[in-house]
């Protein structure tokens, strides 16, 4: 008796380690990035430099690269090797720089440098020819089409070097003297300086693709953000229209609902969103606004991101990628409960960063593109014109208007662009759920592998809604009854007082005259 109750357990628990469980689904990344080590030796907290490690990793991100970034302090002997491109960040040349493990693995270290600092190393600038000199003086700085004026030049280099390929032009005032930017011979690269905000930030971006990806083309994206479903949809749709005759298509990051979702203010911003979305607009899900509080909430990220997206595919809605400022891509959190349905993204830059599980390496998309507001690149259009795009996929990013006016004033400045926006639905982007694929291809949304018709007309959601149900009371005849009876009495009461009253008057009166 007792071998054949083993035998069943036996029996059960190999069926039990047989079966297969179903994970949550991932978006498949059938791409393998190449992969670049930052390592920096300050984060120039309160110099011109502050900032520049940050605009470093979100310009790397739009190259679609996995990037690793740690200070010389923290780097571990040894995990140079795993890396086949290393970018050397020198901020601080007040810090005396000792022998540490990093310093050791660079003598050795055989893939690709770049160094961003005013003092090259010796190895790098032998390779490159350099002749670095302090001036301390003010130069133009111009590239493509921007120029800054007036820049504060405390370093200026040469390269020897003829096969060596040369980036910008620094032009010192009051002298006929010009000199690079940046200079990159084969795997070595070097630029002096690079400043967040500002010209330098775009500058770099010449060379980087160079220097990690020359046959990546880039194109000019539109895309709005700060839409709710609160915010004035009539202004929204209005927008669509004007932008769709224009015949400039845009990109919409919406920011999701998780609860609620059958109430008619969710069916109105369902069908705002299918209007966009047939006046040749794409739509991105936002990242939800993160509380401070989140780290004590006992919810699934991940849950409520596949229901949201799930909502959006049952109204025909297909969106393609998602916008989220990019500590997103640097928290383990996030990435797997946040960022795992989608291969296509646009990282903002950090406004509020609240990690959850931070790490310092960044997960890498397919599609990633470098986010820009218009007044970065008006400041320093050379003519006030911009045909050709930086060689970074760039969206000009602009939050939605609040008022038609300001609508007005927006669409005039984009008709009078020069630049040329790029179809997003063009590239391939892919958002997988358990229940839904969705996915552009030449142009066309698929769901689930079928062509979706975007045509649709404006739609209003009724408002005959019950928001709670109306429960059973339990002898609620009797207490109406009940309540009509107490208001008759006190009715006839006050009747019978005010007559005592006027009666105890009178009787009053009556004894005063005798």
């Amino acid at each position: 008796m007792r071998r054949n109750r083993r035998g069943i357990v036996g029996l059960l628990v190999l069926l039990m380690l047989s079966l297969n469980f179903p994970e949550p689904v991932r978006a498949d990344r059938e791409f393998s990035p190449s992969s670049v080590l930052i390592v920096y030796d300050s984060l120039g907290i309160g110099t011109m430099q502050e900032g520049n490690v940050e605009a470093l990793k979100r310009l790397l991100a739009a190259f679609r690269v996995q990037v690793t970034a740690e200070s010389v302090d923290t780097y571990m002997a040894g995990s140079m090797k795993k890396y086949s491109k290393l970018i050397e960040v020198r901020n601080r040349l007040d810090l005396m720089e000792e022998q540490s493990d990093f310093t050791r693995d660079l003598q050795t270290y055989e893939g690709d440098i770049l160094y961003i600092g005013e003092r090259p190393r010796d190895r790098l600038a032998q390779t490159l020819g350099l002749q670095v000199r302090a001036v301390g003086k003010v130069a133009d700085f111009s590239i493509g089409p921007f120029v800054e004026k007036s820049v504060r030049v405390p370093y200026i280099f040469d390269s020897m070097q003829a096969e060596a390929r040369k980036y910008g032009t620094l032009k010192v005032h009051q002298s006929d003297e010009s000199y690079p930017y940046g200079v990159r011979k084969g795997t070595h690269a070097y630029v002096p300086f690079m400043q967040k905000d500002r010209l330098s930030e775009m500058a770099l971006s010449y060379l980087l693709k160079d220097w990690i990806q020359p046959e990546q083309k880039s194109h000019y994206y539109l895309v709005f953000k700060e839409i709710y479903p609160f915010s004035d949809l009539a202004l929204l749709e209005r927008m669509s229209d004007e932008l769709f005759e224009a015949g400039i298509p845009f990109i919409a990051s919406v920011h999701p609902v998780f609860s609620n979702t059958d109430y008619p203010a969710m069916k109105r911003y369902m069908n705002a969103l299918k209007y966009m979305q047939s006046r040749n607009g794409t739509i991105l899900v936002e990242a939800p606004v993160v509380a401070s509080t989140i780290q004590d909430l006992d919810r699934s990220l991940y849950r409520q991101m596949e229901h949201f997206i799930d909502v959006l595919a049952a109204e025909g809605i297909v969106p393609l990628g998602m916008g989220t400022e990019m500590y997103w891509s640097y928290d383990d959190h996030y990435v797997s409960e946040g960022m795992a349905f989608f291969d296509s993204v646009i990282l903002f830059p950090d406004e509020r960063p609240m990690p959850k599980a931070k790490r310092n390496r960044s997960e890498a998309f397919s599609s990633s593109m470098y986010s820009v507001n218009p007044e970065f690149l008006q400041r320093y259009l050379a003519d006030g014109r911009l045909i050709d795009p930086p060689p970074v996929d760039t969206a000009i990013t602009l939050n939605f208007v609040q008022k038609e006016s300001e609508l007005e004033t927006m669409i005039e400045e984009l008709k009078n662009s020069w630049i040329t926006f790029e179809d997003y639905k063009n590239g391939s982007h892919t958002v997988h759920t358990g229940t839904y694929e969705l996915k552009s291809q030449l142009g066309s949304l698929l769901l689930n592998g079928e062509r979706l018709g975007i045509q649709a007309d404006r739609q209003e959601a009724s408002s005959d809604y019950v928001y709670k149900e109306q429960e059973r009371k339990s002898f609620e005849t009797w207490f109406n009854v009940q309540n009509m009876v107490f208001i008759v009495i006190i009715f006839i009461t006050l009747v019978v007082f005010s007559v005592f009253l006027i009666i105890g008057n009178r009787m009053y009166k009556r004894k005063y005259y005798k």
